[in-house]
């Protein structure tokens, strides 16, 4: 059977399993009943965004289940196709303009203007496979996309990760019940990650750069992950000066010139509702990665050392994201057993450093370490009882039925040796900002220790 993974990011901007199923095959029908399911699970919200491949049962799938949430393909399925369809040594010239015009573009016109003129350059008029992709542009390219919130992701490249991730503790070798035994053993490793971040949230206080007071108020605000890429832009708005352009009784024009980490100087406009007390940037940044860009942080400092506004901060990335009472259709509370640990052990997490902390003198350690050594061995002995209750021995006589493990399915687009979503077989066209923090993202939350969104809108399918 195939394995179909859910996965998005928490507050932490971490890679988290959402949900997940085990598909017969690939057909319309079956994504179409995964779909379903995940809809009941999040009864009040549908997803935002959702990031796939092009597969087109998936793709009939998600225009009838999630008729409200916006499609997006993975811009790196697309993008390492070039090399295919265009011959790399004649166009090879030519890849730096269509990754500039794919990437830099930040308005439908800018984008098209670059396009035609990137393919006037290279006499590409008749290629057919460049005229697909231009036509479902409105699916993939930023500029089209950039108004939805994604998280930043623009490809599934960290449901690859996680799918790598998932191999290092299961294989396709493993009977159904020894599958799920390690599979809960991975998610323990997910959350005992995301539970530390919390814990780093409670414990450690980031560095504050400068005398302002929406530093010092977003320090305790947002999780630390997402404070450190405020920060920069917060910096970065230092060395830009919005200008006013035009005004009229209820909107503000103003343009802004700042460079970019290659030294590319570029204008962007902000428009300010004067009614609403609301600033929108063409960069697009707040509206995709729920985070203010630079342009607008230092259109806000206009009105002197003022903290951020409400309007500006997303609570997604913020301390207190997970907190909120969530409600099913009916209005009624859900409190389920995932949440409640998670709280649980949140608070042993914090109590289990207070003691450690406490811990100065040899005698207290060894106290500590004693009745610690025997929590662990009385915890032992109930997983070990529950276990032996839960799963029936072979050859019992309690179920007239056996559980049959599944027929193994071989799926579609099915991954050659040696080839995944890593930095070095990424597409030449990919955006090189991008790459580097994805893969250093991955790289922090995956290969750490054990060998190794308050609903976000980004999810993935991924094969097994």
């Amino acid at each position: 059977m195939i394995f179909a993974s859910l996965v998005g990011v928490n507050n932490h901007s971490q890679t988290v399993l959402f949900a997940c199923a085990f598909l017969s095959d690939e057909r319309t029908e079956s994504f179409i009943w995964l779909f379903e399911l995940l809809k009941e699970s999040m009864p009040t919200n549908n997803p935002k965004m959702i990031i796939t491949d092009q597969d087109p049962a998936m793709t009939k799938a998600i225009a009838q289940s999630l008729s409200n949430t916006f499609h997006r393909y993975c811009s790196w399925h697309i993008l390492e196709k070039f090399s295919t369809y265009l011959n790399a040594i004649i166009y090879r010239n030519f890849y730096k303009d269509f990754q500039q015009c794919i990437w830099e573009s930040e308005c439908l016109e800018e984008f098209e203007r670059k396009w035609v003129t990137t393919i006037e350059k290279a006499s590409l008029y008749d290629n057919d496979w460049l005229k697909s992709i231009f036509e479902i542009r409105s699916r993939w390219v930023p500029a089209y996309v950039n108004h939805i919130f994604s998280a930043g992701i623009s490809s599934s490249q960290r449901a690859e990760s996680f799918h790598a991730f998932f191999k290092k503790y299961v294989s396709k070798k493993n009977l159904l019940m020894d599958f799920i035994l390690r599979f809960n053993r991975a998610l323990a490793h997910q959350r005992h990650e995301e539970l530390r971040a919390d814990h780093i949230n409670i414990k450690e206080k980031p560095i504050l750069k400068l005398p302002l007071e929406m530093e010092k108020q977003m320090a305790g605000i947002y999780t630390r992950k997402i404070f450190l890429e405020f920060q920069d832009e917060l910096w970065h708005s230092l060395l830009i000066m919005p200008q006013l352009v035009r005004e009229n009784a209820t909107h503000k024009m103003y343009m802004v010139e700042s460079s970019s980490n290659e030294g590319v100087s570029r204008v962007r406009e902000i428009a300010y509702d004067k009614v609403l007390n609301y600033a929108s940037c063409t960069c697009k940044k707040f509206e995709s990665e729920g985070i203010p860009c630079r342009h607008i942080l230092a259109f806000l400092r206009l009105f002197g050392n003022i903290p951020l506004l409400n309007q500006y901060i997303m609570n997604r990335w913020t301390r207190v994201a997970k907190s909120q009472i969530i409600s099913d259709k009916q209005s009624i509370e859900i409190s389920g057993k995932c949440s409640s640990m998670l709280m649980w052990q949140a608070k042993l997490f914090q109590l289990a450093s207070e003691v450690i902390d406490k811990a100065i003198t040899n005698e207290e350690a060894i106290i500590v370490n004693d009745g610690l050594q025997s929590l662990l061995d009385k915890i032992k002995s109930v997983v070990s009882n529950m276990k032996s209750g839960c799963i029936s021995e072979k050859g019992s006589n309690t179920h007239d039925s056996t559980l049959k493990d599944p027929c193994q399915v071989r799926v579609k687009g099915y991954e050659k040796i040696g080839q995944s979503h890593d930095k070095k077989n990424s597409p030449v066209l990919d955006n090189p900002s991008s790459q580097n923090e994805e893969n250093h993202q991955q790289a922090s939350e995956f290969e750490s220790e054990a060998d190794s969104f308050t609903s976000t809108g980004l999810h993935e399918k991924t094969k097994g």
